[in-house]
């Protein structure tokens, strides 16, 4: 009996063969969001099952909160989701920044919610380490819960991606920092949850921050029947959550970390998400192709065919990323000259097909043919180096504009003699191709050399 393999209708992505849905877990919970904000109020059966769930969260505005926290002069709003809001504010004795995290207030009706709190913000507290936004103070204030963090002055991981300025090495240069940072929490026994761009912090400096450790497990309801709705709202982002915190939560281990770091890494090198059958990253960006292993490797939807600690992908990438720059490229580009070397060719030999003619025939002579033959042995040779489309049609164009050159020259002098000339010009072209298909191997012979001492 052969078994069908189906896909999800919205992303594409393989189906699990016991799902009876033709949607993965993924988009269904957005699915279903958006089909709760977009009901009907009037509806009886809505407006019944609104009742059961609390209102999207309003963050309160700046001054709402001064009252509240007089130890601080709360500045700006600096984002909100449905965990909570994110206030810049500077602690008025210390005379320093920070950021003041409070916890949506539906999350803090929760049974069980303070002593989880407590517990959790201790941990947090605890986890020194230069690559983790340190917590500095934690408590309530007027039935609102709220975190007192250290403040990162500069952007997070979304805007460099969605700015496509965060080039590959740029991004080989931050995984090994948010693993250092992960495996530190792992090793505390803190699994984070809901590692995404927005929760990546970048300084002026350079310096990978990650935020938020541990708040989606705080989150979370303390009843035996957990969801990832636990308080009306999604605990994760489904696109970056590990195929198991969606089907199987009460599962779930530091290797969700895992899995969530390989798609913020897909995205970092490609600007894309790896949805549905999504191509290697070498396939859509110029990285090195040992690349795709570790980054297949880490979005393995069984947890046991993946890496079993974060340290082991920044291992990988750390070794990468301290080979030559060139590494960075697929191997048929490694052997690849620069691109003067085949624009200085193909001037040469646009240049010397209208003066060599002429040569030969105001001259009558062979020996301006040997010179026409030595440029197009170059331009082989260029062609044959750099390669690409775009490379190749250049010298298509140039080796047309000879033909239609000689043709009018055939039909200007009613001479056959013309047409001698095409065909040393295209023995020497061949010679060019195969010259310089020998110096391509030879450059990948010794690029291989330096990857395997």
């Amino acid at each position: 009996m052969t078994l069908q393999t189906r896909a999800c209708d919205q992303c594409g992505v393989e189906l699990s063969d016991r799902s009876d849905v033709s949607a993965c877990p993924a988009c269904l919970l957005e699915l279903g969001l958006h089909r709760w904000e977009s009901q009907d109020p009037g509806d009886s059966e809505s407006a019944a099952a609104r009742e059961q769930v609390p209102p999207k969260f309003k963050a309160p505005k700046p001054g709402e909160l001064a009252s509240r926290f007089p130890q601080l002069e709360i500045l700006d709003l600096i984002g909100h989701g449905g965990m909570g809001a994110v206030y810049k504010a500077r602690q008025v004795r210390l005379d320093r920044l920070v950021a003041l995290k409070i916890i949506v207030p539906d999350a803090a009706a929760e049974p069980g919610f303070a002593e989880r709190f407590e517990r959790e913000a201790r941990s947090l507290a605890k986890l020194n380490h230069p690559h983790v936004v340190t917590v500095h103070d934690f408590g309530v204030a007027d039935g609102i819960y709220y975190l007192i963090m250290e403040y990162v002055s500069g952007t997070d991981l979304r805007h460099l991606i969605q700015s496509k300025e965060l080039s590959p090495e740029s991004a080989l240069a931050m995984i090994p920092q948010i693993c250092d940072a992960l495996q530190f929490a792992h090793d505390q026994g803190i699994v984070h949850r809901d590692i995404k761009p927005e929760n990546i912090l970048i300084d002026l400096q350079g310096n990978v921050k990650i935020a938020d450790f541990g708040l989606a497990k705080l989150l979370e309801r303390t009843s035996d029947y957990r969801t990832l709705t636990g308080t009306g709202q999604v605990v994760g982002t489904p696109h970056y959550m590990a195929p198991e915190q969606l089907e199987r939560p009460l599962e779930v281990d530091h290797r969700a970390d895992v899995y969530s770091l390989g798609v913020v890494f897909y995205e970092m090198l490609t600007g894309e998400l790896p949805l549905g059958r999504f191509n290697r990253p070498s396939k859509s960006v110029q990285v090195d192709v040992r690349l795709d292993h570790v980054v297949l490797r880490a979005l393995e939807r069984e947890p046991g065919r993946r890496y079993q600690h974060v340290s082991e992908i920044g291992s990988e990438v750390k070794s990468l990323h301290g080979a030559a720059p060139a590494t960075l490229l697929e191997p048929e580009r490694l052997a690849q000259p620069a691109p003067e070397e085949f624009l200085i060719s193909l001037i040469v030999v646009s240049a010397t097909i209208p003066l060599v003619w002429f040569a030969i025939w105001w001259t009558a002579t062979p020996w301006p043919l040997l010179a026409f033959c030595l440029a197009w042995l170059t331009l082989g040779c260029a062609v044959e180096n750099a390669g690409g489309p775009l490379v190749w049609s250049m010298a298509a164009v140039c080796f047309l504009a000879m033909i239609g050159l000689i043709g009018f020259s055939v039909w200007l002098t009613k001479d056959a003699f013309p047409i001698a000339v095409l065909v040393p010009a295209l023995v020497a072209w061949c010679m060019g191709l195969a010259i310089g298909q020998e110096e391509k191997k030879k450059r990948l012979a010794e690029r291989e050399k330096q990857k395997d001492p």
